[in-house]
């Protein structure tokens, strides 16, 4: 991820989505790899950011519904679309300070995305997000996963071993 000074928001980069792609790839056998375009990623990332012909979409919301509508309308991959698109908004949900809770209704979303974006309610889509959104605290979650990572380097070092070399 790298950081925006100009709306100290947090965007994901090409290699991010990518990378959150190939995972989901992994996670599902059956699921052919591939990249169709990658400039329909590299668009959607600027759009967010930057936007396109004097429109720029401005809360963290707006932001959030262009990124799944351009992630799965403009088709970028050979498949997992919908999957990379929700994945992409969690995470940048969550480097922004915010848990997603998506429920069953996201995937009506993001189908209707995907099959006639035309007749998406942008305003309705985005009260979605903003209702199913909560701030984190960021500092929080670090220590706790902090702590759970020392647990467990713990454990590591004085569990049990047959290697001799540890």
């Amino acid at each position: 991820m790298t950081e925006r000074m100009g709306d100290s928001l947090w965007y994901p980069s090409v290699a991010d989505v990518l990378a959150i792609h190939e995972d989901i790839v992994a996670e599902y056998p059956n699921t052919p790899s591939g990249v169709r375009d990658r400039g329909d990623v590299e668009f959607a990332l600027n759009y967010i950011e930057h936007g396109h012909f004097d429109s720029t979409p401005k809360s963290i919301h707006e932001k959030a519904y262009h990124l799944l509508r351009l992630l799965v309308a403009n088709h970028p991959f050979v498949d997992a679309n919908k999957r990379t698109a929700l994945n992409t908004v969690v995470v940048f949900y969550f480097l922004n300070g915010y848990r997603f809770a998506y429920d069953e209704e996201i995937r009506t979303m993001l189908k209707q995305f995907g099959t006639d974006e035309r007749t998406v309610d942008e305003s309705a889509v985005v009260k979605y997000l903003r209702t199913h959104t909560e701030e984190l605290d960021l500092a929080g979650e670090i220590d706790r996963w902090r702590e759970d990572l020392l647990q467990y380097g713990i454990e590591q070092l004085t569990g049990d071993s047959d290697d001799q070399k540890d």
